[in-house]
């Protein structure tokens, strides 16, 4: 009785959970409205969530029973020679409904066989019941008993319910502990070896010999038993609908009549071994169980995939591919934030091949990023301001001609810059030194000065030196590369006295600014 009132309380207890699960979506999917349509809609959708349908499982499972009771040889494998007399047949039909990850409640109905065998007299004070003692044989006796079960039982998912102490997981196997009552309906012959009847309970009265000709009592009329269920259960998700069941459940009678022996000792049961397969039909909206550790490294697994993602540079320029619009910078140039290789002067020509990088704004450039000089009078067309100027002639700042070359007509050549401390001259110089030479060919009477001169950064003699380095490699760039004799010219050196663009001073030191650059510079003025 104890069991009874034990097995009782779990399932009111389980019946709480699952009106509290109820009240818990109707609250969740409860939406205050004015309007009777909106009213209407609330319904609707409260009918839906709590559809009987939801999260459903049928299952389907065939079995055998195991009977322990009076008639019994007490041995876990029956004698071979009666194996089939204690391992019977059953067959299993249930529906299940998922609370919640933890929590199920199971409908079962159970039909089939089970049986025993005993090879010696139950004992000395056993009696046979008249008229039947005639039939007796003392060598042993066996029974059968048909029944009909129906079941309610509350299931426990043991493999969720673990997860709060252990972060192991079994992928697609859970395992479930079980109870619940159940009222069985039973008939039950007894005989003895030779195959004589001694007793029966749910079959109708009459003495009957070595024949088949036994009446069953009405399902109404048959014997019943208040059962108590236990066991465990396991299942293997094959994938979202279908499941693969194993499982083991013991059902305690609460008399002692299963086997048609009375003894007063209520200890009848019998197990049911079973496999079997089930189909769901799932509510999407009741997810999967997690634990909080298999939450916590799904989370970690997530954010090392995308750190892992984030990280990735195919070209190397320090910028990652999720955030690079260019994808494939060559190695070790200069990029901005979003990975496009720098453009100092905005000619749509990275600076790693702009041969000019300081191109006027809005320029037309070439595809080596060098302004246009359709003249080729040494002046981009940016600031030429007479872009038709005949081949060789001598012009001004602003590409306009000079027709006479002294020095009071302002006459222009273009100036050749240089990098801070260098003296090298660097491509964006070559059609400048082209002008020069051209004008030079043109002119074979023309002798220049050419002048050097440097910013203010670094001591005085040593720009002075600088400078007159400066003109040297200009007119030693103009003799190799075109032929004009050294003589046509004369180097000198302004140093730092000189410049064109002003210098800030800060503490006895120039302040760096974008002008500096037009002070690194080689001059030409004509010799007269």
């Amino acid at each position: 009785m104890k069991k009874i009132l034990i097995i009782c309380f779990g399932m009111i207890f389980g019946l709480k959970l699952v009106i509290s699960q109820n009240n818990t979506n109707i609250n969740h999917y409860s939406i205050k409205v004015d309007t009777e349509e909106s009213t209407t809609k609330q319904k609707s959708k409260k009918l839906s969530n709590n559809n009987l349908f939801n999260n459903i499982e049928f299952g389907l499972m065939s079995g055998v029973t195991q009977f322990y009771g009076d008639i019994k040889q007490f041995d876990f494998r029956p004698s071979y020679a009666r194996f089939f007399d204690e391992i019977k047949p059953s067959y299993e039909i249930s529906i299940r409904k998922k609370i919640n990850p933890l929590i199920s409640l199971k409908g079962s109905f159970i039909t089939g066989k089970f049986g025993g065998i005993h090879t010696e007299k139950i004992g000395d004070n056993y009696e046979v019941y008249d008229p039947y003692n005639n039939f007796y044989e003392g060598k042993g006796e066996y029974f059968v008993t048909n029944f009909n079960e129906l079941d309610l039982q509350l299931l426990l998912n043991l493999s969720n319910a673990s997860s709060f102490f252990s972060n192991h997981n079994l992928d697609n196997f859970d395992f479930f502990f079980k109870t619940g009552l159940g009222i069985n309906t039973f008939n039950s012959l007894n005989r003895n070896f030779s195959g004589t009847y001694i007793y029966s309970y749910g079959y109708e009265e009459g003495v009957y010999l070595q024949n088949d000709n036994f009446i069953k009592k009405s399902f109404s009329e048959s014997p019943k038993e208040i059962v108590y269920v236990y066991g465990i259960s396991s299942s293997y998700k094959l994938n979202n609908k279908i499941d693969l069941n194993f499982d083991i459940t013991k059902r305690k009678a609460n008399t002692d009549y299963w086997d048609s022996h009375d003894n007063n000792a209520n200890n009848d049961y019998f197990n049911f071994y079973a496999f079997g397969i089930s189909y769901k039909i799932l509510n999407k909206e009741l997810k999967d169980w997690l634990t909080p550790i298999q939450e916590l490294e799904k989370n970690i697994n997530s954010t090392n995939a995308n750190i892992e993602w984030l990280s990735e540079d195919s070209d190397h320029d320090g910028v990652s591919d999720a955030f690079d619009k260019e994808l494939n910078t060559p190695m070790g140039v200069a990029v901005d934030g979003s990975g496009i290789s720098l453009d100092i002067d905005m000619d749509n020509i990275p600076d790693y091949i702009d041969k000019d990088p300081f191109s006027s704004k809005g320029a037309i450039v070439d595809n080596n990023g060098v302004e246009f000089d359709s003249d080729n009078d040494g002046i981009p067309d940016s600031k030429d301001l007479e872009n038709n100027t005949e081949t060789g002639s001598i012009v001004n700042q602003y590409g306009i001609s000079v027709i006479n070359y002294n020095k009071e007509n302002n006459t222009y050549f273009p100036s050749v810059y240089f990098e801070s401390g260098s003296f090298y001259i660097n491509n964006s110089n070559l059609k400048r030194l082209a002008t020069v030479a051209m004008i030079l060919n043109n002119n074979p009477d023309l002798r220049l000065e050419v002048i050097g001169n440097t910013d203010r950064n670094g001591d005085a003699d040593y720009n002075k030196e600088l400078a007159k380095k400066r003109a040297n490699s200009v007119i030693t760039y103009l003799s190799t590369n075109f032929k004009i004799d050294v003589n046509r010219f004369k180097s000198s050196s302004n140093g730092e006295e000189k410049p064109l663009s002003i210098e800030r001073i800060l503490n006895d030191l120039p302040i760096k600014n974008s002008l500096s650059k037009i002070n690194r510079r080689v001059d030409f003025r004509i010799i007269e």
